[in-house]
């Protein structure tokens, strides 16, 4: 068996929700966002002039209410409303996300309740789908500021999307016991993400009236929030505590390539071809969520969870997902009505839920957790799944 790891904490900020997130942005109502961008359609009849998709259309067909959007991008958006300025997100940093990030590692270092000991962290991984020199100097800036100041850190930043910590565990898993990390009991690895829309925020503007006809165009800016996770991985106590991270594995889809960089832009541009999502999403996450629970062991169902975590990808699938699966309302937590797609920063907010609200005393006993995630790694989509049980003693971090 794989070399066991724990989850010693999870942390998330998201701007404009909650009282941590507030201080770094607002909840920008849906209905504002579409009614910015302008988005067009078609009439029935063929012949027929085009006309302003109502701006209660994404609210309505996904359940979206609110986006979590930075003071920062709020500005550069404001700008581009005002003076139509396209450029004027290009090639800029964003000090909330930068924040944020801080905050999320110090709210974890909080719950993980141990001393700051730098000579204990084993390295730093970073999830968030663009990346500069600056944003590795932020990392090493945030680590100083709470405590764990190391030179020379191993320090390892990951393009990746939704499902980034799966393939996270895989490096923390080598940095943990297969370096002299493994002989300290007290050896950890920082696991940070951030989900940052400023590069794009010129698209929240009004546009071509072809962009604004294209669904995959329109509804990327549309639908994603910014926030920012962090988490402690390290090695399962002895004495019980822990979540005990017991298997994880990931896939690519190969069937489905959904999201694509085109070429001739020059500025940030991705696009996401918005109907192959949702079918690769129901295709998907149950099968991932399937295999999880299989990995607690035979005969092992959703009834019997804590929490079924599922990838937000947008209440209204997550939903009919969770329907499928058979999973009791109250195993299924979700935010993404109030805050929109977070990316990989969704695991963070879906883990710091399921550890918040475990009472490892009757009645509430259920010791499992299952998270089921998808999303672009490495510039492929991939699903997979982690499994957690909540250990009460005798645990050994030796290979198993």
């Amino acid at each position: 068996m794989t070399a066991l790891l724990a989850i010693k904490s999870a942390r998330a900020v998201i701007a404009g929700y909650g009282p941590e997130g507030r201080p770094f942005g607002r909840l920008v109502p849906t209905d504002e966002l579409v009614k910015e961008i302008h988005p067009k359609r078609p009439t029935k009849a063929p012949e027929g002039p085009t006309e302003d998709v109502r701006p209660s259309f994404v609210r309505e067909k996904l359940g979206i209410g609110s986006v979590a959007t930075t003071h920062h991008t709020d500005t550069l958006t404001a700008q581009t409303l005002t003076g139509g300025d396209a450029a004027s997100s290009r090639a800029v940093f964003n000090p909330d996300i930068d924040a944020m990030t801080t905050r999320a590692l110090h709210l974890a270092l909080q719950d993980h309740g141990r001393p700051a000991r730098p000579e204990a962290l084993a390295g730093h991984i970073h999830l968030s789908w663009s990346s500069d020199d600056r944003q590795m100097f932020a990392l090493a800036e945030a680590r100083r500021e709470t405590g764990w100041h190391t030179p020379g850190l191993t320090s390892l930043h990951l393009l990746s999307g939704c499902a980034g910590l799966i393939e996270a565990l895989n490096y923390a898993q080598y940095l943990l016991h297969h370096t002299p990390a493994r002989d300290d009991e007290d050896a950890v690895v920082f696991v940070t993400a951030s989900n940052d829309l400023s590069a794009i925020a010129h698209t929240r503007g009004p546009c071509s009236a072809p962009d604004n006809e294209d669904l995959d165009q329109w509804l990327f800016p549309a639908i994603f929030g910014e926030g920012a996770g962090a988490m402690i991985i390290g090695h399962p106590d002895p004495e019980g505590g822990d979540w005990v991270v017991e298997d994880w594995a990931i896939e690519p889809v190969t069937e489905d390539w959904r999201v694509t960089m085109p070429p001739e832009q020059d500025t940030p541009h991705m696009v996401i071809r918005a109907r192959g999502v949702g079918a690769t999403y129901r295709t998907n996450i149950p099968l991932a969520a399937h295999r999880g629970l299989n990995a607690l062991g035979r005969g092992t169902t959703v009834e019997d969870l804590h929490r079924l975590c599922l990838h937000e990808s947008n209440p209204r699938m997550l939903a009919e997902v969770a329907t499928r699966l058979g999973a009791p309302e109250e195993t299924v937590h979700s935010i993404s009505a109030t805050v929109g797609t977070l990316a990989c920063v969704s695991a963070f907010t879906l883990l710091e839920e399921a550890f918040h609200s475990h009472r490892p005393t009757p009645p509430d006993t259920a010791a499992t957790v299952v998270c089921a995630l998808i999303g672009d790694v490495a510039g492929s989509v991939a699903a997979g799944h982690i499994t957690l049980r909540h250990q009460t003693a005798g645990v050994s971090s030796a290979d198993v």
